[in-house]
């Protein structure tokens, strides 16, 4: 046997074992990014799930935020009190940190157009008047899209 035939052999055995490496490297990432997309999304749930087990553990959590989001809906009916705002920011608090951190998401590209409008803007619609009212710190980005989802 030649040795030109015998190199060129190796050569192309070698490149063969380049290409089924890269083939099985492809399949590896593509099922670590399902695997991470998943986790990412059980991850939200669970901060979704937090955040609405946060609101009703409370009672006067829950009062407050009805309170404020009663007098936003009908102005003329009564007023609301320093410690129901400060209730209701708690809660507020913890909404805006996770609308605020899904929209930063959206924004990446991280979670899907239809995640973002099913759960996120629907929440903004809910409860983004009370934070424009109460006026909370928002990142301005954020604060635009609020407005614009709300139509203020």
């Amino acid at each position: 046997m030649d040795w030109e035939i015998l190199s060129g052999l190796a050569e192309l055995s070698s490149a063969l074992a380049v290409l089924v490496t890269l083939i099985y490297l492809a399949i590896q990432v593509r099922q670590n990014n399902i695997f991470a997309q998943a986790q990412a999304m059980q991850a939200r749930t669970d901060t979704q799930i937090n955040m609405i087990s946060f609101v009703m553990s409370e009672p006067k959590y829950l009062e407050a935020i009805n309170t404020v989001m009663a007098y936003l809906n009908e102005p003329g009916k009564g007023e609301v009190s320093e410690q129901d705002k400060r209730d209701a920011l708690v809660v507020l608090s913890v909404i805006r940190a996770t609308l605020e951190n899904t929209y930063e998401q959206y924004t990446k590209g991280l979670i899907s157009r239809d995640f973002y409008q099913g759960v996120t803007v629907q929440t903004i619609k809910t409860y983004g008047p009370a934070m424009l009212a109460l006026d909370m710190w928002l990142t301005p980005g954020f604060r635009q899209e609020m407005q614009e989802i709300i139509g203020r």
